[in-house]
């Protein structure tokens, strides 16, 4: 009787994938980000080549706003508050919102060093932004706080754009003018002021949270008392009759 052989063993060779994942924090990430706001900056230019440089660059501000709005709040509602969950590991879809949102910044203060239309604090607001976004995108964790955080602030912009814009057709003053900026404001106090003083007592008090998530977080929340501050002015010259000369300049300024 013959001795049963073994059965045939086929060799099949052993693929291993690999799991290629895009490097966020990257130089050549950056790079690209930034490549492809001056890209879409330069493409709004030739389409409207009646329009000044700054009325492009405010159209870059007002998509870039609406963009991080949109995302970003939706990191605010996830399984349960991102604020309570410092340690959270940053997903790429938050990575790809702060990369987006470093790209524009780097670009947005290049082009306001360029032509000088801004002032002191709108560029130390820009210079933060760029630090504190980059320093999120390559920390790791804390994405779902700082992607939150920024598409709250972000939303108040596409309102200042949009103000902007009117004044610049020639519809000021007007119902709609008074109307838009009556809106940026309310939403600015709301949003950045009193939310942003919750949320910073929170953050505070959270002891996952790193000391340089906390003195960030304090940064932006005393820029936007800062801003608060420009705004109540504002009204003083506007309503209350205070340096009319101040005034016109505010509007020759764009502010």
């Amino acid at each position: 009787m013959e001795e049963d052989s073994p059965p045939d063993t086929i060799l099949t060779p052993i693929v291993t994938t690999k799991e290629y994942s895009f490097n966020f924090e990257s130089l050549f990430a950056v790079v690209i980000s930034v490549a492809v706001w001056r890209s879409a900056y330069t493409v709004i230019r030739l389409l409207l080549p009646n329009k000044s440089a700054e009325y492009c660059c405010r159209i870059i501000t007002f998509i870039h706003g609406l963009l991080v709005a949109f995302i970003g709040i939706n990191q605010c509602f996830l399984i349960d508050s991102p604020f309570d969950h410092p340690d959270w590991v940053t997903t790429h879809t938050q990575s790809l919102v702060m990369l987006a949102s470093l790209g524009y910044f780097i670009h947005d203060l290049e082009w306001c060093i360029r032509y000088q239309t801004e002032e002191k604090l709108m560029m130390a607001h820009h210079v933060y932004s760029v630090f504190a976004i980059f320093r999120m995108l390559v920390k790791g964790t804390s994405g779902a706080q700082a992607t939150c955080a920024l598409g709250s602030m972000e939303i108040t912009n596409p309102f200042l754009q949009l103000r902007w814009f009117i004044r610049s057709e020639g519809l000021y003053p007007s119902v709609l003018f008074n109307a838009v900026e009556t809106t940026f404001m309310i939403v600015f106090v709301a949003i950045r002021i009193v939310l942003g003083t919750y949320y910073m007592v929170i953050i505070v008090k959270q002891p996952k949270n790193d000391w340089d998530f906390v003195l960030l977080s304090f940064t932006i929340y005393i820029m936007s008392w800062l801003f608060l501050i420009n705004i109540v002015k504002y009204l003083l010259v506007k309503y209350c009759g205070f340096d009319k000369k101040k005034m016109r300049d505010l509007h020759n300024k764009g502010s």
